[in-house]
């Protein structure tokens, strides 16, 4: 017979994407605790990113604004962006966890008023339209971003 042990009963899911979001809504709603890793200062993924998107080729704001929505109400999910697991020791059922977390350098109290990108003189290559076009170092990285939230690069 296996060895019967206690466990923590905490899911960490590693990416922020449609399937990471809904892994974690899932879990979440089976009774689980959650934690939602992503190394974006966005969830969403490559989804965030498309015109359309199968299959009813709706917009990506349509599934992603209900999903962000049941996260926001979900005690039992915690997400954060600009994350990494750096470290992972231990066994089945008792794994320990590193994670590095990057500064965001825009606190909580963002209002997404827009006044620190129309102060920030440097430009970088837009990272959410791969390089095409340049935005300014502090930036929301898109229109429907969740959390809402300035970065400053």
């Amino acid at each position: 017979m296996a060895d019967a042990r206690t466990t923590n009963q905490t899911i960490l899911v590693v990416g922020g994407g449609m399937s990471g979001i809904t892994a974690a809504l899932e879990a979440s709603e089976a009774g689980y605790d959650v934690v939602l890793l992503e190394k974006n200062p966005y969830l969403g993924g490559r989804v965030t990113q498309l015109h359309q998107y199968f299959p009813k080729l709706c917009p990506p704001n349509c599934g992603l604004e209900i999903n962000f929505k049941r996260m926001k109400i979900n005690p039992r999910i915690r997400f954060f962006t600009m994350a990494e697991v750096s470290k992972i020791s231990g066994g089945p059922g008792d794994y320990d966890v590193t994670v590095k977390l990057s500064p965001r350098y825009v606190n909580e109290k963002c209002t997404c008023c827009g006044k620190c990108a129309e102060v920030c003189e440097t430009e970088i290559s837009n990272p959410f339209n791969y390089g095409i076009d340049n935005i300014k170092a502090a930036y929301l990285p898109h229109e429907f971003a969740f959390p809402m939230r300035y970065v400053l690069d």
